[in-house]
Parts: C-alpha cells; structure tokens; sequence
C-alpha cells in the first residue's frame, strides 16, 4: 500500500509540474505509463478482451446522443490515449492496491489539479463504474472503453451545453 501511495504522490508532482511547465504536459503520461514497463502483462489486466469488450461498451450508446464528429479526429484519437493510461495506472496499479472507493477518491483528486471545479469531483462516480467494470471483467479493456467513451461524451456535451459546463465550473 506504501508503495501505491507514494507512486500517486510522485502522480500529483509531475502534474503539478506540468500545470506551470505546459512544455512539459507529456510528463504526467510518460509516468502513469510505468506500470506497464514494471509488471506483468496478467496484473495489468492485458487478458478477458472479450468480457472486457462486452462491459466496456456500455456507454457507446451514448455517442450517438452526443456524437464527437464536431471534435475532430485528433481529440478522439488523444482521448483514447489518454484513457488508456489513466486506466493502467489507476485501475490495473492502484486498484489492486486500494480498492476501487480509494483509488476513485484519488483519481478525483488528480483531476483537479488540471481542472479545479465541481466536474472533477465528479468524476469519482464515472471512476467507481470503471473499477466494478475492471473487476467483473477482469480485463483493462472495460474500463479503458467506458473511460474513453465518457471523455467523448463529455467533451461533446460540453461543446453543444457550453452555459451548463460554466455552471460546474
């Protein structure tokens, strides 16, 4: 437990670094992506792909809602990027560590230093459905997807209800 604790303090560091170093914004990715160099491809849930598929598409429904064609193929592709990484670090290092409330909690609290407000406590609910996703189906793919899915319905509600998204904020 030491260890994911202080692995998540050395998280807040490089983002906080990168929050005043923009040049350096690559460097909180380049660090959650260390748990994939360090273990196991097993630990890191690299395995299920079809019971992962099946959990994680559970919020695709929702892009034909808030379709992300207005966003561009480059914020898709960065998107889904990004959630890759988050959810290896969180999901497939934390979790094991802490459990899904602790390491929801935590990933809030990393969200906020990038984007200070009510939308990034709120991202503990969405992170509780990633955890129960990665433990039922024991695969990153669940969460990775759900995850991925979610920033691209985020981001296009955000786009067509800009006056609701200042509301949060």
């Amino acid at each position: 437990m030491r260890t994911a604790v202080l692995s998540y303090l050395g998280l807040l560091i490089s983002l906080a670094v990168a929050r005043f170093f923009p040049q350096l914004s690559f460097i909180p990715y380049l660090y959650m992506s260390f748990p994939i160099i360090f273990l196991s491809d097993s630990r890191l849930g690299f395995g299920n792909y079809k019971k992962g598929l099946l959990w994680g598409s559970v919020f695709l429904p929702g892009l034909i809602l808030f379709s992300p064609d207005h966003i561009g193929w480059k914020v898709v592709a960065s998107q889904a990027g990004i959630a890759f990484i988050e959810e290896i670090f969180f999901r497939a290092y934390l979790m094991r560590e802490l459990g899904n409330f602790w390491t929801s909690l935590l990933f809030s609290g990393a969200h906020m230093i990038n984007f200070p407000g009510v939308n990034s406590v709120l991202v503990f609910f969405p992170s509780l459905i990633f955890g129960y996703a990665y433990l039922r189906s024991g695969s990153i793919v669940a969460p990775w997807l759900l995850h991925w899915t979610s920033n691209l319905i985020y981001l296009s509600f955000q786009k067509k209800f800009p006056e609701l998204y200042h509301f949060f904020n």
